[in-house]
């Protein structure tokens, strides 16, 4: 029988089916467990729909995005003025991080993935682009936290830490040695011991990177976060 755990391993691997990225022994070990489960068969007749969606995107539209309106930042900076003050400013944190030498970062936003159309894993759109919207309380204090690497490899975590929301939990994280151009993702895993997705990012190479992964699980339910790869592999873990 699959555990939990197995089953929520081979669900994340149903857009990669989909796409045809899997080996000959995963694609055998996914189709497997498409024969007794149902719900990962109406999940992949999903995920498989939007897939020639795929030929519409033109990818040298990534080289030149699409320019911000030219108020977008005296916007920003209204907004930001007009909260009230919190007690860890994960902003000021990593403003801070980055104007120490050594190291060119560049910035990414999980959410911008969103232009891969599908999301090898769970299925439909790659993150979000916004949050829901936050009510009136602040979300509480940044809680710094470790990511133990797991395999070989090259990863270089600087800092990452939780943000607990009255929405759910936001996993910060600075990083480099991702495989550049790779997609992972990241989950939680909740109280009753199911895995929460938290969305995914674009691995950088050497060039550093700061992301903000969500997920609809509140702290008080997470009891571990874990990083993986393409083919469904761990590649950072924690224990919360």
């Amino acid at each position: 029988m699959t555990t939990r755990e197995e089953h929520q391993t081979l669900r994340e691997m149903l857009g990669s089916l989909a796409l045809g990225h899997l080996t000959a022994a995963e694609t055998d070990r996914v189709r497997a467990h498409l024969d007794g489960c149902a719900e990962c068969r109406a999940e992949l007749a999903e995920v498989a729909s939007v897939v020639p969606l795929l030929d519409r995107v033109d990818p040298s539209t990534f080289a030149s995005p699409v320019s911000p309106p030219a108020d977008l930042g005296a916007r920003i900076r209204a907004a930001v003025a007009a909260e009230p003050p919190r007690a860890d400013d994960l902003a000021a944190r990593r403003a801070a991080r980055h104007a120490r030498p050594g190291r060119t970062r560049t910035r990414l936003a999980v959410a911008a993935a969103a232009v891969l159309v599908v999301g090898v894993g769970v299925g439909g759109v790659v993150g979000r682009t916004t949050a829901p919207p936050e009510p009136a309380a602040a979300p509480g204090p940044y809680e710094p936290i470790t990511l133990e690497e797991v395999g070989a490899g090259d990863l270089d975590v600087d800092e990452a830490g939780l943000v607990p929301h009255t929405w759910g939990v936001e996993l910060a994280m600075d990083g480099a040695g991702f495989t550049e151009g790779a997609v992972y993702r990241a989950a939680f895993r909740d109280e009753r011991g199911v895995w929460q997705p938290a969305g995914r990012f674009v691995g950088t190479g050497a060039a550093g990177m700061s992301c903000s992964l969500q997920s609809g699980v509140l702290r008080e339910d997470v009891q571990e976060v874990v990083v993986r790869d393409e083919q469904g592999r761990t590649v950072l873990r924690s224990s919360l």
